[in-house]
């Protein structure tokens, strides 16, 4: 068949051997055009295709009735605001906001009320760090609603958070890093990843990021970034000799001495290194 030269055009040979000819465009429903080519009918359908207005909802959102949190939730997404949030943060936030839609997610966002939202943590007492997480995330969101017009006030803002006791977290001693080192001798990912955290003072994100890149002259250098506002700190540490045995007695990445490959376990005992 030859080339229409038509915009948006598609066409084939059905298995009876007639063509075929449809509408195309990204975005927007596929629509079938009658009659051949350069045809009155076939004209009049292409043109009233191409003047279509607003294009099909994404997969996924046809769903999604406006108004309600789950459309919130959406709308925040595509925001500035989470946007310029690291993709750790991003992940984070769209997991409490997915448990949230699973719950709650079509509910009105203008039906929302303080004593809902009181309700709402209350459900989750039980793991009050996961619900204080959640009143987190929702003054967030409401935030959202009362910047885009959605709402006038801020329901969670004034909502107490639930109070956890807690003595802090426990500082290793001596006895129990020589116990540890004993169990875990060079060599083991758990020894490298406790000798990076012990003699490097960093985070678990920055201990998983560093590599042989950021040694140079005896020095580890680096640049970390803390705080919500994420501005960089330049970091010069001394690699110490102790810490140098570790890494090379120990299998190492080619860009982070800790690499991908561990198992489920190792991560767990990494984990109650650092809270």
């Amino acid at each position: 068949m030859a080339n229409l030269l038509l915009k948006y055009v598609q066409q084939f040979v059905d298995r009876h051997g007639h063509p075929r000819f449809y509408f195309r465009r990204p975005g927007f429903k596929r629509v079938a055009l009658p009659g051949m080519p350069r045809s009155s009918e076939f004209m009049n359908a292409y043109a009233e295709a191409l003047a279509a207005g607003e294009p099909e909802p994404p997969v996924g959102l046809r769903q999604i009735r406006p108004g309600t949190i789950n459309a919130l939730a959406v709308s925040y997404f595509n925001s500035g605001d989470f946007r310029k949030l690291s993709p750790a943060s991003q992940s984070i936030y769209r997991g409490i906001v997915d448990r949230l839609c699973k719950d709650d997610g079509d509910k009105p966002v203008t039906g929302l009320k303080r004593h809902h939202v009181v309700n709402m943590v209350d459900r989750r007492s039980d793991q009050p760090r996961s619900a204080n997480s959640l009143l987190r995330m929702l003054r967030v969101l409401m935030k959202h609603a009362v910047d885009t017009g959605l709402r006038q006030d801020n329901p969670a803002r004034d909502v107490q958070s639930i109070r956890i006791k807690s003595d802090g977290f426990h500082s290793w001693t001596e006895e129990e890093i020589e116990q540890f080192e004993a169990t875990h001798p060079i060599g083991s990912r758990a020894r490298l990843a406790f000798a990076l955290l012990l003699f490097t003072g960093q985070r678990r994100s920055g201990i998983t990021r560093l590599g042989r890149q950021h040694v140079r002259d005896g020095k580890i250098t680096l640049t970390q970034f803390k705080g919500r506002n994420r501005k960089p700190k330049r970091l010069i540490l001394p690699l110490l000799p102790s810490l140098q045995q570790v890494i090379d007695g120990s299998p190492c990445g080619e860009m982070t001495f800790l690499v991908k490959s561990w198992t489920a376990v190792h991560r767990r005992r990494l984990r109650q290194l650092v809270p």
